[in-house]
């Protein structure tokens, strides 16, 4: 007779909890390292057909399209380079992507410098996706304003608490119009759902001397 089945899972050895936990974080940087390159092969894709787009309405559609993919690869890259699982260094992530913006904004406007001061912060992948998105729709609109010829833009990111934190984008550009509404713009509108995501409502404040934004986080 053949001898006794052992009992389910006995003949497997248990996998030690600190194997199967570096086992987990080299599967989620593969799938981060995936997500990246994902992103990029996108990018790539919408660049080659930009010679190809005429009108200036489907060429703005384009241009922020592009943008919103590029803070998310961004974000993608520095978790897989930093390997730090599922967190990033907010100053740092705030940088790139500000540069990665100016960088997509053709013409003059490029020229604008963008001031970018972080206290070190640290959040989690699912606020910083939000976060970065607010970021890539309110720096691309400054930018798109028609500045003065001394032209700025400040991006500060400051803890309030052991919480939240605040996020406020201004520049000296042109002043939203009177009685201007959010709702009519996409970025804007975009802008206020995430920032519902984060606990929060887009705080929006203009004049002569130019426009803040403003947003807080959890941290």
């Amino acid at each position: 007779m053949p001898p006794d089945r052992p009992a389910s899972g006995s003949d497997t050895p248990d996998i030690p909890p600190e194997q199967r936990i570096r086992e987990l974080e080299a599967e989620l940087r593969e799938l981060q390292h995936r997500a990246k390159n994902s992103l990029q092969l996108v990018i790539s894709l919408l660049k080659l057909q930009a010679g190809r787009i005429r009108d200036p309405d489907a060429r703005v559609a384009y241009e922020q399209t592009l943008v919103r993919i590029e803070a998310l690869a961004i974000l993608y890259r520095q978790l897989h380079e930093t390997g730090s699982g599922t967190h990033v260094e907010l100053g740092r992530y705030v940088e790139g992507l500000c540069e990665a913006v100016k960088a997509g904004t053709p013409g003059g406007l490029a020229n604008v410098p963008i001031t970018v001061s972080a206290e070190p912060i640290t959040v989690g992948l699912y606020e910083a996706m939000p976060l970065g998105l607010i970021i890539a729709e309110l720096v691309s609109n400054s930018l798109h304003h028609a500045f003065p010829e001394q032209g700025w833009i400040n991006v500060a990111v400051t803890r309030q608490s052991d919480t939240r934190a605040r996020l406020v984008v201004e520049d000296n550009g042109r002043a939203l119009p009177a009685g201007f509404d959010t709702t009519s713009d996409d970025g804007l509108m975009l802008a206020e759902a995430l920032a519902s995501q984060l606990g929060d409502t887009l705080s929006t404040d203009s004049d002569s001397s130019g426009t803040t934004a403003a947003v807080s986080f959890p941290i």
